[in-house]
């Protein structure tokens, strides 16, 4: 008895060590790590100084309390499943992750090595965001995630959020693929209370899946409560070659919600769809009335809206160099965060204007792309700094519902956009 008791006790033992290997999860005492800080604490996680890059063969689990940051420049690279315990490896974010890299300095998440030739590098189960960052402290920036994907055949997707709204901004999505071709995967899958800011993204080289789907987990039709989040300045490039593994103008490519302001949608191999016209939410069920002058209607299935479409692709991840829109300035032209943010009553609005004269446009929309507030309506301001309020109400006088909000600032061919959240 005293033997069986005995292996028992090491059988335990050599399960929960087996269990370490594969995820180390915060502390959840406000605790702000780096990869290098992880190298310390995990066996999973090392850094080869030969290719310059962090190897993780564990799942990263970030608990509520604590932050991960990564650094402008660096590679983490995540191993493939092990068998036969089928070990999931990728980034559980509970808490904050800040991926902020620079235009010439991006940071690189998955395998660099990964294309799709068989054997060109390792696969991993992507980010996933739950129940986190409702006011956008998450951010991507200027990041390259490559071939992400996960085992859920409802949750193949490169960066996934639930009940979660970080911002995605300038970074490129590419070489994700799947083996469930009745359901695909997507770059992007939001389910729940989910209102990313997704921006100057580049969406590109995805076999047998969508750019962005929102209520993963579901195909009900019913769009009412769906996530929709604001698709701004993104780059839908052709090979994005849907559910069916055609390419991206026999499927679909946004799913189920989305409101899609000055993006490049993919068409064929060579040109972009720019037939969509500017279509309405009318009673906000998430359908648009949108009708494509193109053969195949579908790519754009149940969004909440599609305006500005491109004809030509903006740099955004393909070109590194291009100005930095998110989150405040152009060449001419900087936005303020508002203040006090989040609000109730009202909140502060301050923008600069860099050359002599401007004529402005100041709008508030919802999540769901909604026009909400005019604060500006071709006003012309001289150079400097000004303020203008907004007291949390629409266009008819009445307050607005808690939630967040996007304010965009138009100055001709200069577009910001910032981030407003009210409370109750």
């Amino acid at each position: 008895m005293h033997n069986n008791l005995k292996y028992l006790i090491l059988g335990f033992a050599f399960l929960w060590n087996m269990n370490s290997l594969f995820a180390w999860t915060s502390s959840n005492e406000g605790v702000c790590y780096t990869m290098d800080t992880l190298v310390q604490l995990s066996p999973d996680i090392s850094y080869n100084t030969n290719d310059e890059m962090y190897e993780v063969d564990c799942d990263i689990v970030i608990l509520e309390n604590d932050t991960l940051k990564i650094l402008p420049g660096e590679t983490v690279k995540f191993f493939s499943y092990a068998i036969p315990y089928t070990v999931k490896r990728g980034i559980k974010i509970y808490g904050c992750l800040i991926a902020e890299g620079e235009p010439d300095n991006r940071i690189h998440l998955g395998d660099p090595e990964a294309t799709f030739i068989p054997g060109s590098g390792d696969r991993w189960n992507g980010i996933e965001f739950y129940n986190t960052s409702t006011d956008g402290e998450s951010i991507l920036k200027y990041c390259t995630l490559r071939a992400g994907t996960h085992l859920d055949e409802f949750k193949e997707t490169a960066i996934f959020c639930e009940n979660s709204s970080p911002i995605i901004d300038h970074c490129t999505i590419k070489y994700m693929g799947t083996g469930v071709e009745e359901y695909g995967c997507s770059a992007v899958g939001i389910k729940g209370l989910s209102y990313p800011l997704i921006s100057y993204c580049t969406f590109e080289k995805i076999m047998r899946g969508i750019a962005v789907w929102c209520n993963v987990y579901g195909f009900v039709q019913d769009t009412l409560n769906y996530p929709s989040p604001l698709i701004y300045g993104c780059n839908i490039m052709s090979n994005v070659q849907s559910f069916s593994g055609g390419p991206c103008d026999y499927d679909i490519v946004i799913l189920y919600g989305g409101f899609l302001d000055n993006c490049f949608l993919g068409f064929w191999s060579t040109y972009a769809d720019t037939t969509l016209g500017n279509p309405i939410d009318s009673i906000g069920d998430g359908i648009c009335s949108t009708k494509s002058t193109n053969v195949i209607q579908q790519k754009y299935f149940m969004v909440d809206g599609v305006v500005n479409p491109r004809g030509d692709t903006l740099l955004t991840g393909i070109n590194t160099d291009e100005t930095n829109i998110l989150p405040t300035t152009t060449k001419f032209l900087t936005l303020k965060e508002n203040y006090p943010n989040p609000f109730t009553n009202h909140t502060t609005i301050a923008f600069e204007i860099k050359k002599e004269k401007s004529t402005l446009n100041l709008v508030v929309i919802d999540s769901k792309g909604n026009l909400v507030k005019t604060l500006l309506s071709n006003q012309t301001f001289s150079k400097g700094k000004h303020e203008v309020k907004w007291f949390g109400d629409n266009d008819a006088g009445q307050k607005v519902p808690e939630g967040i909000y996007f304010y965009k600032l138009v100055s001709g061919n200069e577009l910001l956009v910032k981030k407003a959240i009210v409370v109750k």
